[in-house]
């Protein structure tokens, strides 16, 4: 016998109308906001904002592969996790591909000094990304969540529809 499917209370969100104003605003905010701590060097400014795209890039690539298969996210939390893994996987790998351009450069300007730069250079900075890039992801995420999706309807709206009400709970004794 097939029992009836678990009804689903809490809707999915919703990207915020016009969809064409919001999400462009809630990337340049969450990406916007590390390479504005650089103001000063334009070189660090680039390469954040480089970063902050890549990060968003792959977050929004596993957001839309999710909401492909009928997964849609129904909190912001599981926004704020797919931006936290992007930037989980692109602070690890950070250190290695900065190492590796520099041995390349290194290289280019004087043959032989690319063995100068090792993996294990990689390894010891790779600690140091991550104390700096997951913050800054967990931050770009929240403000991401919070500008671009939005509730179709409060949560106390759809968590009052009488199936709980305060004379059916029994308090424990």
């Amino acid at each position: 016998m097939r029992d009836s499917p678990i009804p689903q209370r809490i809707p999915p969100l919703q990207w915020r109308k016009p969809a064409f104003l919001w999400t462009p605003a809630a990337l340049a905010l969450a990406i916007g906001w590390p390479a504005a701590l650089f103001a000063s060097a334009p070189a660090l400014q680039r390469l954040a904002l480089v970063a902050g795209a890549g990060v968003f890039a792959l977050a929004l690539l596993t957001l839309g592969a999710s909401w492909a298969i009928g997964q849609a996210p129904r909190t912001r939390r599981v926004v704020v996790l797919h931006v936290l893994m992007a930037g989980l996987l692109a602070a690890i790998a950070a250190p290695f591909v900065l190492t590796r351009l520099l041995a390349l450069v290194a290289d280019a300007e004087n043959a032989g000094t690319a063995l100068v730069f090792t993996t294990s250079m990689s390894a010891a900075m790779t600690p140091l990304a991550l104390v700096l890039g997951l913050p800054t992801a967990l931050v770009s995420g929240a403000l991401f969540a919070w500008t671009a999706l939005k509730r179709e309807q409060p949560i106390s709206e759809v968590l009052d529809d009488a199936v709980f009400r305060p004379h059916d709970v029994q308090p424990f004794r």
